[in-house]
């Protein structure tokens, strides 16, 4: 393959990476600049069925947009795990860990194999040093994701299990 042949290929999936990451709500209104720089530090990675992405209490400093295949959130390990979720292509998860440190409170694990976009803490907090504005931003969808996720579950529980729940948007 030529060096031409090769741009072409990886402008074509930067570009297919910024119309991935443009659909997000976590990263809709970042300044365009910012979403180009994103689009192009993204790293496609594929896993194996059974490849256990993150282990609990890892602080795995990363998010991951599912592309095609599974995977599945556990709660405990082995054979005493407990599903919790299964995410699927379009699916978005550890955006918050973005921001800075958070150790697990799960175990993902490729129930498939799947090919994810992946975005390293690192990048993120690069590009952030660039674009001072994207912060609030991130903060802004942060509170949009939790929001629709208490929105979600608080309608969705069980009388019995309300106590239980967070109450961090009243």
């Amino acid at each position: 393959m030529n060096s031409s042949t090769e741009d072409n290929s990886q402008l074509s999936e930067m570009q297919e990476n910024l119309n991935l990451l443009q659909e997000l709500p976590f990263f809709s209104a970042f300044p365009p600049q910012a979403m180009k720089l994103l689009a192009y530090l993204a790293e496609r990675v594929q896993f194996a069925k059974n490849e256990i992405l993150i282990e609990e209490g890892d602080d795995y400093g990363r998010a991951y947009l599912v592309l095609t295949g599974q995977l599945t959130l556990l709660k405990g390990s082995d054979s005493a795990a407990t599903v919790i979720k299964h995410f699927e292509a379009g699916d978005l998860l550890g955006s918050f860990s973005l921001l800075g440190d958070m150790p697990s409170l799960f175990q993902l694990q490729a129930a498939t194999a799947t090919t994810a976009l992946t975005i390293t803490r690192e990048h993120f907090l690069k590009i952030a040093e660039q674009f001072p504005k994207i912060s609030t931003l991130a903060l802004k969808g942060v509170l949009k994701e939790l929001y629709q996720w208490e929105r979600r579950n608080l309608t969705q529980a069980e009388t019995c299990c309300l106590d239980r729940s967070g109450a961090t948007v009243l």
